[in-house]
């Protein structure tokens, strides 16, 4: 899936060309490849020791191995060696050693976007702060190492450049496109060097051996550079509403059905409870200096497009009323109506009805109050700490073992019979957010097919597993997918997934899954996994 860079986007001058430029020549780290003899595979990071960090305390085993890569999958182990930030930027180090038996070129193999086949587009996610931090680009693409030919046994050091990460952001989790997935707990550092791979000695014309270290050449920009910070959305649906909150903005969807009888504009009775509670938390936190509270009518496909738009409208314009009233005049208020004209599930499938009921709906948006913390880099990081309490959770440290399975379920496809096992593991909390891990193996007949997915609904478009929820329990909340970014109605969404679901395809290989939702309360210590055709899975635990 190829994403897009939408918010917070910055065009930075072509001058910061100069941190980019690295000695050394060659197509692609095959003879030009810069080669460092015989380091040792456990030696400390020079990166991370380069920022004040001794031998003693830096962590050395955030590595996993996997496939990664959608087209031809590469065999590697992948181990991240730590962020470190550098004023006017930001960069992530790793190292790849390459577990093939022959050299292989596989282009973007670690990254979450097609079309980018010279360098790794991995999204860090900052679990407390709700915030995806994608690479800086140019017109070509990705600004960092420019993979190659991967040699048998080679441990390939790596960097990839991001736009300045806050001082009080202690670690972040690296998403990668393959069986690997997320590296949770890699470390955020003050660096002092200048973000250049640290194996500098050219090799024209030879070929790495096992056992050595290379570092690629560093691709400069050519033009402009754009750099992407985007919020991260949580989705959670009970009965009377969905809610879709990032930490700067938050958007309720309540049920017309439960606001006004068929084809009315008159509140039912309930609906006043309901929008007592809604006024409640819209106080909490919605920010009057940054206004409109905006109202937003939505019908189902049924009717005319004219009566659709006059009904939304009136229907808006009812809960406007009714959230003005509660709310007082220190709020601006915008009422509209988009009628049909952005439904979030499908009609005239087998679910006709639900999917309607999904539709007609009023929408309320608001811009989201902040929190301020202090004027140092302490006091920020003391703030910071306190969000992520108040959120449920602190960063997950790094996540090596998913553990055994608790449950496992079969499912047929049809018409080719080809019969899927999921084998679910436990899950785990990062930062603000869940983690829902599983394996899916193919029993066969058949290779599997290159982009077998489970996406969801109109509304949850985008992602690899958008079809699969996590549910309290107690509570029935359902908790879906989070997504990169605001939702763009013209097209797919990003999520927090690996960015592809199928990477060996043939009969007897698996592929682990995974993707984040909004973490339910801390309390909660188990919960039901809605797997979509897997069927549903109960009690699967919470770590």
């Amino acid at each position: 899936m190829a994403y897009r860079w939408r918010s917070r986007e910055l065009t930075l001058p072509v001058t910061m060309a100069a941190f980019l430029t690295v000695s050394g020549c060659g197509v692609l780290g095959g003879p030009g490849a810069v080669s460092s003899q015989g380091a040792s595979p456990t030696r400390p990071s020079p990166s991370v020791a380069s920022a004040g960090i001794s031998p003693a305390e830096e962590v050395t085993s955030l590595a996993k191995e996997g496939w990664f890569g959608p087209t031809g999958p590469l065999h590697a182990r992948v181990e991240m060696r730590g962020v470190e930030r550098l004023g006017d930027r930001s960069v992530l180090r790793f190292t790849v050693t390459s577990l093939e038996d022959e050299a292989r070129h596989t282009g973007n193999s670690f990254g979450t976007a097609a079309g980018d086949l010279t360098s790794y587009r991995i999204p860090l996610i900052d679990p407390v702060g709700g915030k995806v931090y994608h690479p800086l680009s140019d017109r070509v693409g990705t600004l960092g190492s420019k993979p190659g030919y991967y040699q048998p046994g080679v441990r390939y050091e790596t960097v990839v450049y991001y736009p300045p990460i806050p001082a009080d952001v202690r670690t972040v989790t690296a998403i990668t496109a393959g069986t690997a997935g997320e590296f949770t707990g890699v470390p955020v550092v003050d660096g002092t060097g200048s973000g250049d791979p640290l194996s500098p000695t050219p090799a024209p014309g030879s070929t790495p051996a096992p056992g050595t270290t290379v570092s690629w050449p560093v691709r400069e920009p050519a033009g402009q550079i754009t750099s992407s910070v985007q919020d991260l959305y949580g989705i959670t649906e009970g009965a009377e509403k969905t809610t879709t909150a990032s930490g700067g903005d938050e958007t309720v969807g309540l049920r017309t059905d439960v606001l006004f009888a068929f084809d009315s504009d008159r509140l039912t009775a309930r609906a006043r409870a309901v929008l007592d509670d809604v006024a409640k938390e819209t106080r909490e936190k919605a920010d009057p200096g940054k206004p409109p509270i905006l109202i937003e009518g939505h019908t189902d496909g049924k009717g005319t497009h004219a009566y659709n738009m006059a009904l939304s409208l009136r229907r808006a314009e009812a809960v406007r009323k009714e959230l003005q009233a509660r709310l007082g005049g220190a709020y601006r208020y915008r009422a509209t109506g988009k009628g049909e004209t952005e439904p979030v599930a499908r009609e005239g499938g087998a679910d006709d009805e639900k999917a309607r009921a999904k539709n007609r709906r009023v929408e309320i948006s608001y811009q989201i109050k902040q929190r301020t913390g202090g004027s140092t880099a302490s006091g920020a990081a003391e703030t910071h700490a306190a969000e992520t309490t108040a959120v449920g959770g602190r960063p997950a440290p790094f996540h090596a073992d998913d553990g055994e399975p608790v449950a496992s379920r079969t499912y047929t496809r049809q018409p080719s019979g080809q019969r899927l096992r999921m084998d679910v593991k436990p899950f785990y909390r990062d930062g603000a957010y869940l983690v829902a891990v599983f394996d899916i193996v193919n029993l066969g007949p058949g290779n599997l097919g290159a982009g077998t997915g489970y996406g969801g609904d109109i509304a949850y478009i985008g992602g690899w597993y958008t079809a699969f929820s996590v549910v309290d329990p107690a509570s029935r909340t359902v908790y879906r997918a989070v997504r990169m970014g605001p939702d763009d109605p013209r097209g797919p969404d990003d999520y927090v997934d690996p960015g592809w679901a199928t990477f060996n395809v043939k009969p007897g290989t698996g592929n682990r899954g995974f993707f984040y939702v909004p973490a339910p309360p801390p309390g909660v210590t188990s919960v039901t996994f809605d797997a979509g055709p897997f069927g549903t899975f109960d009690d699967v635990p919470v770590r």
